[in-house]
This record gives structure tokens, C-alpha cells and sequence, in this order.
């Protein structure tokens, strides 16, 4: 292991960047696009579809701290964590096609179907965790960091640019249709093109990126599956984060799988929800180069909270403006996205904060089981982040059958898409004003570390 904190190249900053943007491609798709193809393509009903979302991320959260542990606790040929790149690109890049294959059977086997290639996709994305391990494995520099998350933030948000506009366009053009049977095809293809994407990325991604801080075999054999509650107790800063990625996947997932629904009945303009998934990724080229700005200036717990003021202000625009005035809209999901994407996009540069946190006060460098329950964090949220819309909708009697929907089930997709995450962004602004690490404090531990490792 090195002592000096290498500069990592532009190659392994891209390299990470790419990585992170191809796992995105498919993410964000099913976080943004799957409920709405679950219920208005595929043919689920809302409650079903919302029992599968729930009893798939329970999988998850419970795969994510034992796959973490096993991690930790071995290295590939190729690294301690580049090998699942590898290994696991092409299985993830073939179950993100399959969940989007509509069988032409009955109903049963559609739901059976369904939770299938769900539940693989899911653990797929759970075993391919270790690449949020990867920047805390190449440098400990908190600046070095921050550029690696900026890189990985900027590339996602390409990625996401294609998916917001580039989904409802090509489902469109390729067969006619956004929703219902006859857009299927549509589905299964633009998936198919999204998945070959990502899996070169993933390539890349794999042959540009570099580990140059590992455990040593000693540290190896002595992790446990018990280090998981000892690095939650003992690691403050790691349990606040945890808190707030909970909670920050919530209204997350609320927000981007009530989108669609939004535009499609409230707005009455589908084929506006290309440009207004759009302006979802955006701003995304001008703000993530400013992160590193921005925490100069802000600080990590002010640039949290004040990009978190951006982003109520953009949801309280459409909670109370007329959805049929487009501009005005469309101005509520510009100062939305806006505060998402820092919100979001900078909570990332917390995990390997985390990591030196936990080596600090434990003696251990854990970084896959850190992300790993890191994993189990989103999971954990986007379960009740998605819950929350499919058992709404099926409360407020929304029917995808029905091109016009009652007044009460508009008031209620309203509802999904403002009020509900402002309370969850408000209770996350109180969580993170709890984090306790800033410049000092990483220098700080970073020398101790140093100087321990020394002796």
C-alpha cells in the first residue's frame, strides 16, 4: 500500500465516471420509467406492482450486508473490487432487456415473470456495489474526491440526459406509442440499446480504473459480519449518512416514478414528458462541475441544505401552479431538478468520508461493507419510495385504462409529487445537519491514520 496519496490520472477519473453512468442507465431507468410500464405497458395493477417494488428491495437490503461482508473479506485476480465489474457486466446488461419483456400470457405468470427478472436485476445491482467502494479504494484526498464523485456525478447525468429524453422518444418513434400493449416493442428495444451502452461503459470503466489503497490479508481475515453494527456504533458519521440516503431515496423515487403520471393526466401533455424528464438531468452539465465550488464556498452541511431550499421551492411550484400552464411547470421541474441533482448527486462524496471515518475510530478500512449498507440504505428507501406511489394511486382510484382521470385522483398524483417529499426533504435537512466531518476533521484523521499505519 502506498503512503502518499497518488494523483489519479483523467483516465481513472473518466474510467470511474463511465462506471458510475453505466450502472445509472439502467437505474434510473426503473426508478423513473418502471412503475409507469409496470401499470400502463406490461398491464399490473398498481397495488401489485407496488407489493413486487417493496418485497424486491426487502431482498436487497437483506443481500446488501452479507454480500458486503464476503466482499471485504476476499480479492479477485483483477482487484479487491474490479473484478465484479467483470464478472457481472454482461448477466446485468441481459436481465436489464428481460425486465422488459412483456410475455403474452395470463395474469399470474405475468406477476411471476415479473418478480423473476425484478428480483435478478435487483441482486445483480447489489453485487455490482463494489464500484461505489472504488473511489475510497483509489485515493484518500478529500479533494481528490470530490473530483472523482464530480466525474462520476457529470457522466451520470449524460446518461441520464439520454435516458429522460431518449426512453419516450425512442419507445415512440419505434412503435407508435408510450403506453399500452402496442408500445411494447417500443419498451424492448430502447432497453436493449440502453443495456448494450452500459455494458461497454462498464468495460471501460473496469480496464481505466486503479486500486491504490487495499486491506491487508491480516485486516481480511479479521472482518465479520459483526463489523457491520460496529462500524454503525462506533461510526457516527456513517450513521447519519445512512439515515440520509434512506431517506434522500424516498423522496427520490417518489418524485421521478410520479413524474410520468404528472405530465401524462395533471399536465394533460404526454408528449411533453420528454422534455420535462429532461430538464431532470439538464442543469446537471453546469452544476456538478461547481460541486467542488460549491462545498469551498457552502461548506458540505450548507450546500445541503441550501440546494435542499432550491429543490422545495421548485415542488412547492407545482403544488401550487396551474399544471396546464406549461412554462410555469416546467419552471417547478427546472428549480426541482436543480436542487435534486446537488441534493443527490453531492451526498455521494460523503462515502468515502465514511470509510476514513470508520478506519479512524475501529482500525479497519471496510470500504465494501460500508457501501455496501450503503446499498442497503437505497434499497431500503427506494422500497418505500416505492410503495408510497402504487398503494397511492390505487387509494385515489387512478385506472390506466381511463385516458381522463377524476378530480380526486389528479389532487392525489399532485400530492405524490410535492407535498409527500417535501416532508421527507425537511426531515432530511434536520438529519444531516448532524454530520460531523468536515475539512479539519478529514485532515486530521488522515494523518492519524498515517502516522498509526507508520508505527
Amino acid at each position: 500500500m502506498e503512503n502518499k496519496a497518488p494523483k489519479l490520472s483523467f483516465r481513472e477519473k473518466l474510467g470511474y465516471g463511465l462506471g458510475t453512468a453505466s450502472l445509472n442507465l439502467i437505474f434510473n431507468i426503473v426508478s423513473t420509467y418502471l412503475l409507469f410500464f409496470y401499470t400502463n405497458v406490461y398491464g399490473l395493477k398498481p397495488a401489485d406492482a407496488a407489493t413486487m417494488f417493496l418485497v424486491v428491495r426487502i431482498i436487497d437490503a437483506v443481500a446488501s450486508p452479507i454480500y458486503g461482508t464476503w466482499v471485504d473479506k476476499r480479492t479477485t485476480k483483477y482487484g479487491k473490487y474490479k473484478g465484479y465489474i467483470l464478472y457481472l457486466s454482461v448477466p446485468y446488461a441481459i436481465l436489464s432487456i428481460l425486465c422488459f419483456v412483456t410475455p403474452n400470457t395470463g395474469y399470474v405468470f405475468k406477476l411471476i415473470y415479473a418478480y423473476t427478472t425484478y428480483v435478478g436485476l435487483s441482486l445483480l445491482n447489489t453485487f455490482l456495489s463494489p464500484m461505489g467502494a472504488m473511489p475510497a479504494a483509489m485515493t484518500r484526498d478529500s479533494n481528490e474526491i470530490a473530483q472523482v464523485n464530480s466525474y462520476g456525478m457529470f457522466c451520470s447525468n449524460v446518461g441520464g440526459m439520454f435516458i429522460s429524453f431518449g426512453v419516450p422518444y425512442l419507445v415512440t418513434a419505434l412503435s407508435g406509442a408510450y403506453t399500452g400493449p402496442k408500445s411494447q416493442k417500443g419498451w424492448l428495444i430502447t432497453l436493449g440499446l440502453f443495456a448494450i451502452v452500459g455494458f461497454i461503459g462498464l468495460l471501460f470503466s473496469f480496464f481505466s480504473m486503479h486500486e491504490h489503497y487495499q486491506m491487508s490479508s491480516q485486516d481480511m481475515q479479521d472482518v465479520s459480519f459483526k463489523d457491520i453494527f460496529t462500524q454503525i456504533r462506533d461510526n457516527k458519521a456513517f450513521a447519519i449518512f445512512l439515515i440520509y440516503l434512506i431517506i434522500a431515496f424516498m423522496y427520490m423515487t417518489v418524485v421521478n416514478s410520479t413524474g410520468s403520471y404528472y405530465v401524462t393526466y395533471n399536465m394533460n401533455a404526454p408528449k411533453m414528458l420528454k422534455y420535462f424528464n429532461l430538464l431532470g438531468t439538464l442543469p446537471s452539465f453546469i452544476l456538478v462541475p461547481l460541486f467542488p465550488w460549491f462545498k469551498r464556498i457552502m461548506g458540505r452541511k450548507g450546500l445541503m441544505i441550501g440546494w435542499s431550499g432550491v429543490l422545495i421551492a421548485g415542488l412547492l411550484i407545482l403544488l401550487w401552479g396551474d399544471p396546464k400552464n406549461v412554462t410555469l411547470a416546467m419552471t417547478g421541474k427546472l428549480l426541482t431538478s436543480m436542487g435534486m441533482i446537488v441534493v443527490t448527486g453531492y451526498m455521494w462524496a460523503f462515502e468515502p468520508e465514511v470509510v476514513n471515518y470508520g478506519e479512524w475510530k475501529t482500525g479497519k478500512r471496510e470500504n465494501a461493507i460500508i457501501s455496501s449498507v450503503c446499498s442497503f440504505a437505497v434499497a431500503l428507501g427506494m422500497a418505500i419510495g416505492g410503495v408510497i406511489p402504487g398503494y397511492v394511486l390505487k387509494l385515489i382510484g387512478f385506472s390506466a385504462s381511463k385516458p381522463v382521470q377524476s378530480a380526486h385522483t389528479l389532487h392525489g398524483i399532485l400530492m405524490l409529487q410535492s407535498i409527500i417529499p417535501i416532508v421527507l426533504i425537511v426531515i432530511g435537512i434536520f438529519v444531516i445537519t448532524k454530520y460531523p466531518i468536515n475539512d479539519a476533521l478529514m485532515n486530521r484523521m488522515n494523518k492519524e491514520i498515517d502516522e498509526r499505519k507508520a508505527k
